[in-house]
């Protein structure tokens, strides 16, 4: 329902002098501590969060942790701020207003929005699970800038390991006014999750676990974080330009697995999008130089862009060996596009990624000339003494776009999912519903490419 907006005139004579306050009460000192902001502090000391705001001549961004405030007696009007004996003062009145209409949503600081974690922290070990700690310690920091921002927060978090399974933790009451839970991690703890809590309007989203996409299906609360291979495939094949030349798809004889499913992913987005390409397979034997074999299929000095479907580092060191030489000796410019996995191989030299123009699909890729990653480096090696990984941005990146979501968008944010706007750290968002009763899942990814100077070129 449209939001109406009427805006009422009110006029008022203030008399400076007709406060029954005296200028001899002393304000009270508060230090800002941990989490808090003008909001919760306001309402420690039953005062107006302006009140504070104009008394120290502050604005609420300005409050930070371990800030001196200075806390106005009791009783004092706000219009002893004011500099003018008359006051015309417009308020805004929403009438009706409805808040399931996350197109018309107001964030408004008073609510208070429950919200869990739920990972295997595994915090009855000697060693607890690292990974997820530090992804709790970034959704903490990203807890901490919307509270900034204004909004409410109970954060609660639990340690799946200490259930016996998903059932007893839903069981035990804790999550039963939650706005968002954030995990758990895998497919068959987050199909117990939303079964046990079907009636409820609670979104739950799986923040780690790229192989879950298939439980959006028939779940509208549902979010899936992590793009599945099939986004991350066809988002690198965009940057494609079979109109330069010819494109051709390199594989490992025989494939299996992972490899065999992401050929037939490849094969279908590259026929669904009307690219031509042909087909190259070969098994690795020893000793054997292909160079000569395949240097014919590629015609000279124009744009030759080769697809190499396979993780298997042993093949793909090989292949690329022998593709560098055509690439380099034989006049047929090679443009490589390849798998997210080939970043953690240790024994393919890199000079082929760069000289090759490698371009690669990945769920993350942390920037670190970005200023936004910067500064969160300097935080997160403030407070916890440490260097975040990969574990720590996510958990920024998840918790600030799904916190922003709830404060800015309401309980309803999945209709309006398009709309919220951050700058994640290393993630990109851009959620897509899989059918009009299921859940959403992201369709988005980091491309990158190498460049022969060394460089690594963010392309989205």
């Amino acid at each position: 329902m449209k939001c109406m907006v009427k805006y009422v005139v009110l006029a008022c004579i203030i008399l400076l002098g007709s406060c029954g306050v005296t200028a001899q009460v002393k304000p009270t000192e508060h230090t800002v501590r941990w989490m808090e902001n003008i909001y919760i502090i306001a309402k420690k000391y039953n005062l107006d969060p302006q009140i504070i705001l104009d008394y120290n001549k502050l604005s609420a961004q300005q409050v930070k942790r371990g800030m001196v405030l200075l806390i106005p007696p009791q009783g004092i009007d706000r219009t002893l701020q004011q500099d003018s004996l008359v006051q015309r003062e417009f308020v805004e009145v929403a009438t009706p207003f409805n808040p399931n209409d996350c197109s018309n949503y107001l964030p408004y600081p008073g609510i208070n929005h429950a919200v869990s974690l739920i990972l295997p922290f595994q915090l009855s070990r000697e060693e607890p699970d690292s990974r997820f700690l530090e992804f709790y310690q970034g959704l903490l920091l990203a807890t901490e800038d919307l509270k900034q921002e204004g909004m409410g927060i109970t954060l609660s978090s639990y340690d799946l390991a200490a259930y016996p399974n998903m059932h007893t933790l839903v069981q035990s009451g804790a999550l039963q006014n939650e706005a968002l839970i954030l995990g758990p991690v895998y497919a068959q703890d987050l199909i117990a999750l939303l079964q046990d809590t079907y009636g409820s309007e609670v979104k739950i989203v799986s923040p780690l676990d790229p192989q879950a996409e298939h439980v959006s299906e028939t779940n509208p609360r549902f979010f899936q974080v992590n793009p599945s291979l099939y986004w991350q495939q066809y988002n690198l094949l965009q940057y494609l330009e079979p109109q330069l030349g010819e494109v051709w798809l390199f594989s490992e004889e025989g494939a299996t697995g992972t490899d065999r499913e992401l050929l037939l992913l490849t094969k279908q987005i590259l026929t669904e999008s009307s690219i031509p390409f042909r087909e190259y397979s070969h098994k690795v034997l020893k000793d054997k130089n292909i160079a000569n074999d395949i240097a014919p299929l590629f015609t000279p000095y124009t744009h030759n862009q080769v697809i190499v479907v396979s993780s298997n580092e042993g093949f793909v060191s090989d292949l690329l060996r022998n593709l560098y030489i055509v690439h380099s000796s034989q006049q047929r410019p090679i443009t490589l596009f390849g798998n997210a996995v080939w970043r953690n191989f240790d024994n393919v030299d890199l000079d082929y990624y760069h000289q090759m123009h490698l371009h690669l699909s990945l769920s993350y890729y942390v920037d670190y000339e970005r200023p936004e990653l910067k500064k969160f480096l300097a935080r997160y090696r403030a407070l916890y003494q440490a260097e975040p990984s990969a574990y720590a941005y996510h958990g920024y990146d998840v918790g600030l776009f799904f916190l922003r979501a709830l404060y800015t968008k309401g309980p309803h944010f999945e209709e309006c999912i398009e709309y919220v706007h951050t700058q994640p750290l290393q993630s990109s968002f851009r959620f897509q519903k899989t059918n009009p009763f299921g859940g959403f899942i992201n369709t988005d990814s980091r491309v990158i490419r190498y460049l022969p100077d060394y460089r690594i070129e963010v392309l989205h």
